[in-house]
């Protein structure tokens, strides 16, 4: 179990993709794109997902077991195993993916909230079940996604969904409408999916200038532009880095828009939970910024803020993320102002509010 501990809290690497093939990454990005659900319909399908788990696959409380690990609210925290790993490695009927060792609480936790002090208390069937503050939840939960076979790159493999409607039948069905004919005895997580944060006509940096996103996407354009990992915020400086992949929703739906303008008269239009570097070097959620802060612009000059508009956006939103793991250069360049990629949103340790451009001070001495 790749779990470590810092400060008492449980920490995980945050994940995305369970495929051990390159190959099979953009086959995710498009399941996730199949499967979009707004935030609120990922935490019904994280719900979802613990119950069946349990229900199913666990089938008694008394099966619960001790992991050692201390609840904020006293006593240990109790996890249930929903299958055997040495002799079902690959998960079949699981509703928790292999990452998190098929540990129900485990991955509940960790998809649902950024890292915190978890309690725990009984659910509706007697299950011990943990939590954390209402502030650490993510902003983008991360939801799993079915299909037939374990491995992504198969071409056997099809993608299933659960009921749109029932959250009481545990059945992983061939279409997202939930025929009852088409449901699949055999089935696997296939990976955990993200929503998306850019309008359609929010332009990236990639090499050569800016393009707009959904263009970016439709081009499959993988010379995407970030900050080199030895930037600082007096010393600015971009490379040429590769695009992991594109994530869009294939459904329409609402949204929370913030649009930004600065006195330079530059614009920037992100969801409300965007990540964005402030004139101080943090990363913080867009709906955090008020007139009168700076934001930076790609040369490293700050910006004032001199306006926000909320409003929403009916529709599909998209996201782009470089294969780099490094914090800096996972920096972006929309519409000229430095910002984060989707790893930000979604890192388990919290990297959001915490300097991420600095001067000349070792990042690890910066709150």
């Amino acid at each position: 179990m790749s779990k470590t501990f810092w400060g008492g809290f449980v920490i995980l690497s945050a994940v995305m993709l369970l495929p051990t093939m390159a190959e099979a990454q953009p086959i995710l990005l498009q399941r996730c794109s199949a499967d979009s659900l707004d935030v609120t319909k990922a935490a019904a399908r994280i719900e979802w997902a613990r119950k069946c788990g349990l229900l199913k696959n666990v089938g008694s409380p008394s099966f619960g077991f001790d992991t050692g690990i201390p609840a904020s609210n006293g006593g240990n925290l109790v996890d249930y195993q929903e299958t055997d790993p040495v002799r079902n490695p690959l998960g079949e009927g699981s509703f928790s993916g292999p990452n998190y060792n098929f540990e129900i609480n485990y991955s509940y936790i960790n998809t649902l909230y950024l890292s915190g002090g978890t309690t725990q208390s009984l659910d509706t069937w007697g299950y011990n079940k943990w939590t954390r503050d209402a502030t650490r939840k993510r902003a983008r939960p991360l939801y799993p996604t079915f299909g037939t076979t374990a491995d992504l790159s198969d071409a056997s493999n099809h993608q299933l969904w659960p009921h749109p409607t029932d959250t009481n039948d545990c059945g992983l069905y061939s279409s997202a409408t939930g025929t009852v004919s088409s449901m699949s005895s055999t089935y696997y997580v296939n990976g955990y999916c993200e929503a998306s944060c850019y309008t359609p006509d929010q332009e990236i940096l990639f090499e050569g200038g800016y393009v707009s996103i959904l263009d970016a996407l439709n081009a499959r354009r993988e010379d995407l532009i970030t900050l080199s990992d030895d930037s600082t915020l007096d010393n600015v400086k971009m490379k040429k880095n590769s695009t992991y992949g594109y994530t869009v929703e294939t459904r329409d739906t609402k949204h929370n828009i913030y649009v930004i303008t600065t006195e330079s008269g530059g614009q920037l239009r992100v969801t409300d939970e965007h990540p964005v570097i402030n004139g101080e070097g943090r990363m913080v959620k867009a709906r955090t910024l008020k007139v009168g802060h700076e934001l930076v612009k790609a040369d490293g000059s700050r910006d004032t803020i001199v306006s926000i508009e909320k409003t929403e956006h009916f529709g599909k939103v998209y996201n782009v993320r470089p294969v780099s793991e490094g914090l800096v250069s996972n920096v972006l360049v929309a519409q000229g102002y430095l910002v984060g990629s989707s790893r930000f949103q979604n890192d388990d340790v919290g990297y959001m509010n915490r300097v991420i451009l600095y001067r000349g001070v070792p990042a690890h001495s910066i709150p």
